[in-house]
């Protein structure tokens, strides 16, 4: 576990790095102006698959994603959607330039793949890479939630066996690495008790030997 870097677990090196191009107010405006807005708590811009998107949420938690030139909502995102934020996000981090991958498949999940224990529904976008890497991207925000590949799934294999947990993989607390630590200790406990016993008595009569 601890010789594959953290960020090559992650997926982290094999993100594009790209740049928004920014929004004027006015534009900005525009859109609110155009979808008849109200109770708004906050108006955000983010990059969605090389477009910028509005992205306002109401006072109850609801979010909504409008294309920030044609005002068309975007939410919940669809699957040529979907796709296109996975392909935007990915570049292999051995790449010079930024190659478009080519996906495998994309599916709407709605029951937990085994590499991805978050809320669902979610987008699986796998892509044709060397890494066998998964993205899982949220229909409700256009987010990419989590990047999953080959070395991430055999990490969480040594992370379940190190944890024993064998069901969510999650719980560091449970009842079996307690008695396993328990057990463990008392181990410990019983061969420093054993060296004593050994050689505790050899030492004593060395030091009077010593002495005398």
């Amino acid at each position: 576990m601890s010789v594959i870097p953290i960020e090559v677990v992650r997926g982290e090196v094999n993100i594009a790095d790209r740049k928004m191009t920014p929004l004027s107010s006015t534009e900005v405006a525009r859109v609110l102006e155009k979808v008849g807005a109200v109770d708004l708590q906050r108006v955000s811009i983010k990059d969605l698959a090389g477009q910028a998107a509005i992205v306002l949420e109401q006072t109850d938690g609801m979010k909504r994603l409008y294309d920030a030139k044609t005002s068309v909502l975007l939410t919940p995102i669809n699957e040529i959607m979907a796709t296109q934020i996975a392909v935007y996000d990915y570049q292999h981090s051995s790449a010079k330039t930024h190659v478009p991958v080519a996906v495998l498949s994309a599916y709407l999940l709605t029951e937990e793949p085994g590499d991805f224990r978050r809320k669902l529904p979610v987008w699986q976008i796998t892509l044709d890479d060397p890494d066998g890497t998964r993205i899982y991207v949220s229909p409700d925000t256009g987010d990419v939630l989590a990047r999953r590949n080959d070395y991430w799934r055999l990490y969480d294999f040594f992370w379940m066996l190190h944890i024993m947990d064998y069901e969510t993989r999650d719980d560091f607390n449970n009842p079996l690495i307690i008695v396993a630590s328990i057990t463990a200790s008392l181990f410990v406990i019983s061969g420093v008790i054993l060296l004593y016993f050994r050689f505790g008595p050899q030492v004593q009569r060395m030091r009077a030997r010593k002495t005398n």
